[in-house]
């Protein structure tokens, strides 16, 4: 067992991954500091936005994690203030994919005290024009595909690198102020609204290579096919500053996202979706959580030529998304933020997933990170899981090493390239 693993562990860090989601700023933004996305430069940047509700899951204060934020306490008084929340969480994924990443990245071997001005020298000197380039080649990554943070297209300076989705849940969730770049003069009914998204897509579409929808934060993803004539009173009630209720809110937010499929349809682009667990802390809705499998097969049956890709594994609720892939013609996993999240568990997907489904539907690398230096800790935990899995298969003989490695190349880099239009 432990030399197939080491075999195909070690043809595995040869694959070259392309990272399917990330919610990376461009890198001129990075160096800029810009804000808030950027609220400090120094060590604790790494540390990223997971690693942080990790802190809070295990007793962090706001008031600490404002501190360990802000630019005003120095690096070693930020770290007197992680310390004792570290301890706890370091061996959850969140706190590993930090270890690999200041191990392989900055040559520190553990974040501890006598280590973090080591690690804030380093973290400096390496933050300079060039770095997404160099971050991407040493963790043997392709490209990225991003999820932008701020408008719903990026026009990203390093269009080789960083691929770009049409983020399109502020269409749904009708966000007015954000979307509207003086496209219409004053939004006085739905048919402008309708013309917004229409700019959006028009100008964006044969730039991008997905449409991404975040809407499980905020609701079930049973969207039921609604008419206009329904839609439209209620958008007027809602410009007009009448407050909808639960129902009529869902209803419009219905029509929308419809209005929103067909045209990634139209476009030949991916409809994907955050399905499972919910990042920050204290509100997720486990209920909702639970219907999303469930919720997204009646997507896929009520939409059979849109392209789906249901995002995280729907974690913890992964087996009935497997089912799903095998049923649905046009479902597909994407094992983004997985690994991460609970890499003992994503072991578990890959090996029953490869057993049930087309392995040509699922793809298995993604960060889902805003900070570039983390993806190098996050494609070293999803190696080490794929070579785990797939050792384990080849080691029950369910699998050949030949077919490991076939479907490695598969899974890490080909089916991405083809559901993508990736060269």
């Amino acid at each position: 067992m432990n030399n197939k693993l080491e075999l195909i562990n070690e043809q595995i860090s040869k694959i070259q991954l392309v990272d399917t989601h990330e919610h990376l700023i461009d890198e001129s933004e990075r160096l800029n500091c810009m804000k808030p996305l950027i609220p400090c430069d120094d060590w604790t940047t790494i540390l990223g936005l997971y690693t942080k509700f990790d802190f809070v899951s295990s007793g962090m204060s706001q008031k600490e994690v404002d501190l360990i934020s802000s630019p005003e306490p120095n690096p070693m008084e930020k770290w007197k203030i992680v310390q004792p929340y570290w301890n706890s969480i370091k061996y959850t994924g969140y706190g590993q994919v930090i270890q690999h990443t200041i191990n392989d990245l900055y040559g520190i071997r553990e974040l501890q005290e006598n280590s973090i001005p080591e690690l804030q020298e380093k973290y400096i000197s390496y933050r300079k024009k060039g770095f997404y380039k160099e971050t991407l080649e040493r963790a043997n990554i392709k490209c990225c595909i991003v999820n932008p943070p701020g408008r719903p297209f990026q026009e990203t300076e390093l269009p080789d690198l960083l691929y770009q989705d049409i983020d399109a849940m502020g269409m749904i969730r009708m966000d007015f102020e954000k979307l509207n770049e003086n496209i219409v003069s004053q939004i006085t009914g739905l048919t402008d609204w309708l013309e917004i998204i229409n700019w959006w897509f028009d100008k964006y579409a044969d730039n991008a290579v997905g449409v991404k929808i975040g809407m499980a934060y905020f609701r079930r993803l049973d969207f039921n096919k609604t008419a206009i004539e329904t839609a439209n009173p209620l958008f007027l009630k809602k410009i007009e500053g009448r407050e909808l209720n639960e129902t009529e809110e869902k209803t419009l937010q219905d029509y929308l996202f419809w209005y929103v499929a067909d045209k990634a349809t139209k476009h030949k682009l991916p409809v994907k979706f955050h399905t499972g667990h919910q990042a920050m802390n204290n509100f997720m809705n486990l209920e909702n959580i639970m219907f999303n499998p469930v919720d997204c097969a009646n997507l896929c049956r009520l939409s059979p030529d849109t392209q789906f890709v249901f995002f995280h594994i729907s974690y913890p609720y992964y087996e009935p998304m497997i089912s799903l892939a095998k049923h649905y013609s046009n479902a597909i996993i994407d094992m983004c933020w997985s690994w991460t999240i609970n890499p003992v568990a994503s072991i578990d997907f890959l090996k029953k997933y490869i057993m049930t489904s087309p392995v040509n539907k699922l793809m298995a690398f993604g960060g889902d990170d805003l900070y570039v230096e983390n993806l190098v800790g996050h494609a070293k935990i999803a190696r080490q899981g794929i070579a785990k899995a797939l050792s384990e298969l080849v080691h029950d003989k369910w699998i050949t090493e030949n077919d490991a490695l076939e479907i490695a190349e598969r899974i890490m880099k080909k089916n991405a390239e083809n559901i993508y239009g990736i060269l």
